[in-house]
């Protein structure tokens, strides 16, 4: 079997995986509506309106469907000893990372129309001539977003374990980024650190295309940094993917990998 037909064969299993659980579509296409008309009922009285927050929804969509979905993905087919069914297949590992985060960017691709679509129908968003660009900002944010929910789908021991761990990283990556809420509400020092994260440069992005009308050339320090995440994130993955939850992870691969990429955001931090 060529590595290119298994990785095919892999991201469509895990595709029809993924459309025939119920669950698993609520989740990922239904739930994002829902944050839609919350955020519609909280800053409806925001100048701009909808208009002004639908970047830092679009980051949430993307950051949570990335995120959740492939980490607690991962977690739960170590649980159930599918990775260990696929491990004594020529699959490889990398098969398997780039079957997730197929199957990540299909699903959250379909989220962020579907809340695009219903923003513009129901709530009277107008995308204007940015649609184009800010479908390559969504891709360049999303790209950044799905190696880190693959690094924690790996560290995580088990579910039980993984849902504390990804709500510690969640809530720091959407309310210290201004896409929860807008940035100029949050004291000067936490402004400050996110800075380096990564949710912060995709919430740029797009309030630059979207809300200031710029172009994606204007856009080049986010996306430059989104995409060099998203290589450095893929290579760590390396260090910590597991097939089976017994196999070792020692702290110093999980610390190797950590500051890793945090050194690319504290570089960015301190030029800009």
């Amino acid at each position: 079997m060529s590595f290119t037909r298994g990785t095919l064969e892999l991201s469509r299993a895990y595709l029809l995986k993924t459309m025939r659980s119920r669950s698993a579509l609520i989740w990922t296409l239904l739930f994002p509506q829902v944050w839609l008309f919350l955020f519609a009922l909280v800053f409806r009285n925001l100048p701009g309106g909808m208009s002004t927050r639908m970047p830092g929804l679009f980051t949430i969509t993307a950051f949570s469907g990335a995120f959740f979905g492939v980490a607690y993905s991962l977690v739960t087919e170590r649980e159930q000893g599918i990775l260990r069914r696929i491990w004594v297949t020529p699959a490889t590992a990398t098969m398997v990372v780039i079957g997730n985060a197929v199957r990540s960017l299909v699903t959250v691709a379909a989220s962020l129309f579907m809340q695009g679509l219903l923003a513009r129908l129901v709530l009277g968003v107008d995308f204007g001539p940015a649609v184009w660009r800010v479908a390559v900002v969504l891709t360049f944010g999303v790209w950044a977003f799905v190696p880190l929910g693959l690094i924690m789908g790996s560290a995580a021991k088990d579910m039980r374990s993984a849902p504390a761990i990804s709500n510690l990283i969640f809530f720091p990556m959407v309310f210290m980024s201004g896409a929860a809420l807008p940035l100029e509400m949050l004291p000067g020092w936490l402004q400050g650190f996110g800075r380096i994260l990564p949710t912060t440069y995709l919430v740029q992005a797009l309030e630059g295309v979207m809300v200031r009308g710029e172009g994606l050339s204007q856009q080049g320090l986010p996306l430059v940094v989104m995409l060099t995440s998203g290589f450095i994130a893929f290579g760590l993955n390396s260090l910590l993917f597991r097939w089976e939850s017994t196999q070792p992870l020692g702290a110093k691969r999980i610390g190797t990998a950590l500051a890793g990429l945090m050194l690319l955001y504290v570089i960015v931090a301190l030029v800009t």
